[in-house]
C-alpha cells in the first residue's frame, strides 16, 4: 500500500540517511441504506512512526489546538476534532497531551505506532455509493451503480474497486461504462460477482457503471436475495477525512547542524465500505 512505499531511498557510502517518517493512516468503516443514507460509520487512525534518528534525539508531534478527546469534554466546536478515544505508545509522555495536545517522545528504532484512535458519528464519506436494480423482463434484470468522489478535487481515489456480487443462476451480463477514464469492468462466473475497477478516481467527479445481468430462470425474491450489496475498496493518498493534522514535528537537539529529513503523509483506506441495495 502506499503508506508503506519508501518516500526516498537515499544513502550515501553505505550510510543511512538521518531521517523520520510519520504516516497518520485512517481505515474507514461504513454503512450506507439502499437509499444513501450513513446507518454506521467509523474511523480508526493511527499515527504511524519509522524513526531511522542517530543519537535517540527527544521529539515533539503537535497536533490540532482544538483536539477533544471524549465527547463529553469541555467545548467543541464545529471545527474541533472529537475522538472518542485514543492510546498512546509506551514512550509518550502522557500528562504533556492533556494540557498541550502535543506528543513527547524519545522515539525507539525502527516502526511503531505512536498514537491509536477512534472517532464514530458523523463525518463526511469520501465516497457515495448509489445502487439502481430495475426488473426489465423475468430473466432480464438491470443495474446502475454510481459512484461520486467527495474529496478535494486535487485528491484522488487509487485502485477504487466496486464488487457486486450477482444470483448464481445468471447466463450472461454485458457492463456499459460511462467515461473515457483507465477503467475496467468484468463479470466474474466462478465468484458470481461484477469488479469494477478504476484506476484513479479524481475527487469531486462521479462514474457510473451499468450491467444488465441474463438470468437462467424468472426472478424471483430468492435470486434477488443473491444481488448485492455494493462494497467499496480504495485508498486515498495524502487525506484524512477526520482532519487530525500534525502541526509540527521538531527535534529537541540545541545543535543547529543536527536536522534531519521529516516526512508527513496522510492516507485513508477502506476497512468495510458497504451500501445495501
Amino acid at each position: 500500500t502506499a503508506v508503506h512505499k519508501p518516500v526516498t531511498m537515499s544513502q550515501k557510502q553505505g550510510k543511512q540517511r538521518n531521517e523520520i517518517f510519520v504516516d497518520v493512516v485512517e481505515r474507514l468503516t461504513m454503512l450506507f441504506s439502499n437509499g444513501g443514507y450513513v446507518l454506521n460509520s467509523e474511523i480508526d487512525g493511527c499515527i504511524q512512526l519509522k524513526s531511522y534518528l542517530s543519537g535517540n534525539p527527544a521529539l515533539s508531534l503537535a497536533l490540532n489546538d482544538d483536539l477533544v478527546v471524549g465527547k463529553t469534554e469541555g467545548v467543541i466546536y464545529p471545527s474541533s476534532v472529537v475522538l472518542d478515544d485514543c492510546n498512546f505508545h509506551e514512550c509518550v509522555r502522557v500528562d504533556d497531551f492533556e494540557s498541550t495536545r502535543t506528543l513527547n517522545f524519545v522515539p525507539p528504532a525502527g516502526e511503531f505506532a505512536l498514537m491509536n484512535y477512534r472517532i464514530t458519528g458523523d463525518f463526511l464519506a469520501p465516497f457515495r455509493i448509489t445502487p439502481f436494480i430495475e426488473e426489465i423482463s423475468p430473466t432480464l434484470v438491470e443495474v446502475v451503480i454510481k459512484v461520486r468522489a467527495d474529496i478535494p478535487e486535487k485528491n484522488f481515489g487509487s485502485n477504487v474497486q466496486v464488487i457486486f456480487p450477482i444470483a448464481r443462476a445468471t447466463n450472461g451480463v454485458s457492463i456499459r461504462l460511462d467515461s473515457n477514464i483507465d477503467q475496467s469492468a468484468e463479470f466474474k462466473g466462478k465468484d458470481s460477482r461484477i469488479e469494477w475497477t478504476i484506476k484513479k478516481f479524481r475527487g469531486c467527479s462521479e462514474h457510473t457503471m451499468r450491467a444488465k445481468i441474463t438470468l437462467k430462470e424468472a426472478s424471483s425474491s430468492n435470486v434477488r436475495r443473491e444481488m448485492g450489496p455494493v462494497s467499496l475498496g480504495f485508498e486515498i493518498p495524502m487525506h484524512n477525512v477526520s482532519n487530525l493534522q500534525v502541526k509540527y514535528l521538531r527535534i529537541q537537539e540545541q545543535h543547529k547542524a543536527y536536522n534531519p529529513y521529516r516526512w508527513v503523509r496522510y492516507l485513508t483506506q477502506s476497512a468495510s465500505y458497504v451500501a445495501r441495495i
